[in-house]
C-alpha cells in the first residue's frame, strides 16, 4: 500500500517505529480505563517527529509520534462485557476508533484470549482480499496470537528493531488456566486445521442474541430466575404426562415452548455464574496480577521458547507491567509485560504491586516501560518512566 515510511533506519524495514505496545484495555468491560486509553491516544496524536521530552529517573528522554501501534491482546471485552451485554464493547470501541484512525501510523492487531470472536472476522477479511487503510496513511494488520506470526514449523522470527529482534505474544499462552486454549491448539495441531473451543464464549454469543437481551432479565439475580424456571417446567412436564394418553400435538408444542423460554434463560445464567463463581476462587485475581517473573519461572518453556527467534519477548494477559530476564550475561532472552488499562483489585496492588495504565515504548536506540498519567494536567508530567532499557539494547 503506498503510504510514506518513516523512521526506519537501522531496522528491518518490516515496521515503522518509533512502535507503541498496549494489551488488555478490555473495552467494553465495567472495570476498562476506555476514557484514559482515549486521551492517551490523543497525546499521541499531538506528538511530533521530534517528540516531547519527559524525565525519566532523573533523565530527560525523547518520546516520539508512533510510527505503529500495537495491540497486544484482550483490547475488546467479548468474553465478559458489562452486564453480559457486548453493546457496552461497540459504544466504547467507536470513539476509540475514530481516534486511532486519526493517528498517522500503522496499527498491527494481535488477537488476545479475550476478543477472540476477531478470529471469525480476521478469516472473512482474508477471503475477500480486503486491505485495510488507516484514514490513508497507514495499514491494518491483524495476526492470531502473536506477530510476527509463525511459520509451517511453527517457529517464529522476531522482528528486528535496532539491533534486537522482538516477538510479540498476547501472553495467555503462559496461563495454565486456559485450558480451552491449549486443547484448541492440540486438536489444530492433530487435524492440520484452526481448531477453538470456548464453552463460555458460546454461551456468550447466545446471551448477545437480540430476542435474549430482550426479554428484560438483568444480572440482579438470573440464578434464582432460572432455578424457579427449571423447578416449573419439571413440575408442569411431569404432570403433563403422568398417566395420560399423548395427545401428540399439544405435547410436542409445550416442549418446544417451554425448552425455547428456558434455553433462552439459561445463556444469561452460565455468563453470569462464569465471573461470580471465578471471581469467588481464593487467590484467582492476585493471580491475574502474577508479576513477570513467576510467570516466566513457572510456565516458560525454553525447549518450546527455542523457536521464537528473538532477543525480548514482549507480552500482556496477566495485567502487571514488569521486566524479567534469568542471565542477562549469558544473552537470556528478556520479557516484558506491557500491563493493563482496567481498574485493579486493593489485592493487584498492594499485594503485587500492580500499575494500571502502561505501555512499552520501542525505537532503534530506546526501550522504555512507560505509565500514563490521567490526572496530571502539566504535558510534561504526563508520563512517568517505569524503566529504561536502554542499557539492555548496549549489550
Amino acid at each position: 500500500m503506498g503510504h510514506k515510511v518513516r523512521n526506519t533506519k537501522g531496522n528491518s524495514g518490516e515496521i515503522r517505529e518509533p512502535v507503541i505496545v498496549v494489551s488488555d484495555v478490555h473495552l467494553g468491560g465495567k472495570n476498562s480505563h476506555c476514557e484514559d486509553f482515549r486521551d492517551f491516544l490523543k497525546w499521541l496524536n499531538t506528538l511530533s517527529d521530534n517528540g516531547t521530552s519527559v524525565d525519566c529517573n532523573g533523565i530527560n528522554i525523547d518520546i516520539k509520534k508512533p510510527g505503529t501501534i500495537v495491540l497486544l491482546g484482550d483490547i475488546l471485552e467479548l468474553w465478559d462485557p458489562e452486564e453480559d451485554d457486548r453493546n457496552y464493547v461497540i459504544s466504547d470501541l467507536l470513539t476509540t476508533i475514530s481516534i486511532l484512525n486519526s493517528i498517522d501510523c500503522d496499527i498491527i492487531y494481535v488477537i488476545g484470549n479475550h476478543d477472540e470472536d476477531l478470529l471469525a472476522f480476521k478469516k472473512a477479511w482474508r477471503k475477500k482480499g480486503v486491505e485495510h487503510s488507516n484514514n490513508g496513511k497507514g495499514t491494518f494488520k491483524m495476526y492470531y496470537r502473536s506477530y510476527p506470526k509463525t511459520n509451517k514449523r511453527t517457529e517464529m522470527e522476531g522482528i528486528t528493531i535496532g539491533e534486537k529482534k522482538y516477538a510479540f505474544l498476547h501472553g495467555h499462552q503462559f496461563d495454565r488456566f486456559q485450558v480451552f486454549y491449549k486443547l484448541s491448539r492440540f486438536l489444530s495441531k492433530t487435524l492440520n486445521k484452526q481448531v477453538r473451543i470456548d464453552p463460555i464464549d458460546w454461551f456468550q454469543d447466545l446471551a448477545n442474541v437480540s430476542f435474549t437481551k430482550n426479554i428484560g432479565l438483568k444480572l440482579n439475580g438470573p440464578t434464582l430466575i432460572f432455578c424457579i424456571l427449571l423447578v416449573l417446567y419439571g413440575l408442569v412436564t411431569y404432570y403433563w404426562f403422568q398417566d395420560r394418553p399423548i395427545e401428540r400435538n399439544l405435547d410436542i408444542l409445550w416442549i418446544v415452548i417451554s425448552s425455547f423460554f428456558v434455553l433462552t434463560i439459561l445463556p444469561k445464567v452460565v455468563t453470569f455464574l462464569n465471573t461470580e463463581i471465578w471471581r469467588r476462587i481464593p487467590g484467582t485475581i492476585v493471580k491475574k496480577c502474577k508479576p513477570i517473573e513467576e510467570v516466566i519461572k513457572k510456565r516458560y518453556n525454553a525447549k518450546k521458547g527455542g523457536k521464537i527467534d528473538a532477543n525480548i519477548i514482549v507480552f500482556g494477559h496477566t495485567h502487571n507491567a514488569g521486566y524479567y530476564q534469568k542471565e542477562p550475561k549469558k544473552d537470556e532472552k528478556m520479557f516484558i509485560n506491557t500491563g493493563c488499562w482496567v481498574k485493579l483489585s486493593k489485592n493487584c496492588i498492594e499485594k503485587e504491586n500492580a500499575i494500571p495504565n502502561t505501555f512499552l515504548y520501542i525505537d532503534t536506540e530506546s526501550l522504555y516501560l512507560l505509565k500514563w498519567n490521567k490526572e496530571v494536567k502539566e504535558e510534561e508530567k504526563k508520563i512517568t518512566c517505569v524503566k529504561d532499557f536502554r542499557e539492555v539494547l548496549s549489550q
